[in-house]
């Protein structure tokens, strides 16, 4: 009989642990309407007018003022694994330099591209000098330290 309740007791405890590890879900950023977006017209609307219909973008091209970028994402996470993006859309609305509309774009999930960064070091000049070499490297290398335009006896 006891075996039964430490079998019934694990049991329930591993239920109850797994249930615990539901998945988390996020929406972050703000995506608007389509309706919204398909009217902003080429050469009519403005800074002005696109920041009316869409508000304060939320990021802007790095070096101008002239592409703005809106971003919605939508993810899930387990437990404290990595988080899983489900739904990606950015619309990007760029600007000519009188500040009118050119080309308003639509990226999601299926136009992102995967980087795989270098994860070796950058070659630099000099010498490799071991802990030792480094601890002791300076002894003997420091002057009596002062002015040098100081004469004795002055």
């Amino acid at each position: 009989m006891k075996s039964t309740n430490k079998t019934i007791l694990i049991v329930a405890m591993t239920v109850l642990a797994l249930s615990a590890c539901t998945s988390r879900k996020f929406v972050r950023g703000y995506m608007a309407d389509e309706k919204v977006i398909n009217s902003i017209k080429p050469q009519v609307d403005t800074h002005d007018s696109v920041k009316e219909m869409l508000g304060s973008p939320s990021s802007s091209a790095t070096f101008d003022n002239d592409t703005w970028y809106y971003y919605s994402k939508k993810s899930e996470s387990l437990a404290f694994f990595k988080e899983d993006i489900t739904e990606l859309n950015i619309i990007a609305v760029r600007f000519d330099s009188d500040g009118y509309v050119t080309i308003v774009d639509n990226y999601t999930l299926d136009d992102r591209k995967n980087i795989d960064p270098v994860g070796q070091t950058t070659p630099t000049h000099g010498r490799e000098l071991s802990f030792i070499q480094e601890l002791f490297g300076n002894i003997g290398r420091f002057g009596a330290g002062g002015p040098s335009n100081v004469q004795p006896g002055n």
